[in-house]
């Protein structure tokens, strides 16, 4: 009792005396002063909120993009150590999907609207283009589409780019298809539609032939207490002729009842691995779903079913194959697998769950940014272990 009386002698004693009521009132700051103080982070941790997409420049550069669900454009030149918002002045900030030309990196695209969709998502109004790496944006189109899902530029021509573009989510109709331009955006062309339910959410390209392409339709709409995702729209589509014309794959291999949500991608290493993250119905009721992670070994002509791991695919369904090895695959909920998908694991057991974006650095698949509901988490391990940048 003794201790705890002189220690609140001590704190009276050094603490100043209340100034009167009017001194309090006359008080005011100096601006001056005040505008010299700049706001910075004192953490401990935020979390940064729904990811959607993230694409880099092969190392040793250390660029990297972030794409936010309703919260613009982000980038980093330190592997994530600071960032810069971009994106600031134009009149969306829901992102779907960026992509950065190969042949010329300062151009990036940024395809607005988010292509998850449940029901907090926020619609887009178009595509834009930068051309000095993210500083400056110019609106190039498609504001029709509300939500686009992916977004590829061809190797050598930067002004040659696709866009899988998934329509409006609460109604039908509106502007869904494959898209298509040959002149920077400054003309599109719609180069294949299915229904006014059904739009695009995927695309992915030959690793040696950019005119072979392969595609994923995705029939869904929301009501005010309903998701339907799937239907007769749904599907995966290849061309080879850059585009230009498509034909659906079917069969061999392939589920035959209704299909909903598909994430598709080549290998890089090895053009004749494809592999499709499918959300698929049941044969018949009471039989298991035929969701689940498919392979082909010779370019989608036939596949098999390796897995029948797909959670919550019209969420998810995020599919990515490692640059340098055609049998290790990320995909769904942050699982990987080794053997082509015969056994698999989860990748990111430290991460924020809910995962919508993975990029592998081509050059060193070592390195790797992980999107998620959280923000990003990077790993220099090949996911052994992870930071969150703030």
């Amino acid at each position: 009792m003794k201790l705890r009386f002189r220690t609140l002698l001590t704190l009276l004693a050094v603490l100043p005396m209340a100034a009167p009521a009017s001194a309090q009132s006359s008080m005011t700051l100096d601006e001056d002063w005040m505008e010299a103080f700049e706001w910075r982070e004192i953490g401990p941790a935020n979390m940064s909120g729904r990811v959607t997409d993230v694409e880099g420049l092969p190392s040793p550069s250390k660029t990297f993009y972030v794409a936010a669900a309703a919260g613009g454009i982000w980038k980093t030149t330190n592997n994530g150590t600071t960032f810069q918002p971009l994106f600031q002045d134009e009149r969306v900030v829901a992102l779907g999907d960026l992509a950065i030309a190969p042949s010329d990196t300062l151009q990036i695209w940024a395809g607005t609207g988010e292509e998850d969709s449940r029901n907090s998502i926020s619609p887009g109004g178009g595509i834009y283009r930068s051309v000095d790496g993210g500083i400056t944006w110019e609106l190039k189109g498609l504001e029709g589409t509300e939500h686009i899902g992916r977004i590829l530029v061809h190797p050598t021509d930067p002004n040659t780019v696709w866009v899988a573009a998934l329509g409006p989510l609460w109604r039908e109709g509106g502007d869904r298809g494959l898209y298509k331009t040959t002149d920077g955006g400054d003309t599109w062309r719609q180069v294949a539609s299915v229904s006014d339910r059904a739009g695009f959410v995927d695309l992915t390209m030959h690793p040696d032939d950019p005119n072979v392409l392969m595609a994923t339709s995705w029939e869904r709409i929301r009501g005010p207490y309903f998701l339907q995702s799937g239907g007769p729209g749904s599907g995966i589509w290849r061309s080879t002729d850059a585009g230009e014309t498509w034909a659906e794959v079917t069969g061999a291999g392939l589920p035959e009842t209704e299909m909903g949500r598909i994430g598709i991608d080549y290998a890089p290493s090895d053009g004749d691995v494809v592999y499709a993250l499918i959300e698929a119905a049941a044969p018949a009721e009471g039989e298991d779903r035929l969701s689940g992670l498919y392979r082909s070994g010779d370019g989608g002509a036939t596949w098999e079913r390796k897995n029948a791991y797909n959670s919550r695919p019209f969420y998810y369904s995020q599919v990515a194959v490692d640059p340098a090895d055609a049998d290790r695959v990320y995909f769904s909920t942050f699982e990987f697998t080794t053997d082509g998908g015969a056994t698999h694991a989860p990748a990111g057991g430290q991460v924020h769950v809910d995962f919508h974006a993975y990029w592998i650095d081509p050059a060193d698949p070592d390195r790797m940014v992980v999107g998620n509901d959280g923000g990003i988490a990077v790993s220099f391990d090949r996911g052994g272990n992870y930071w969150f940048p703030n």
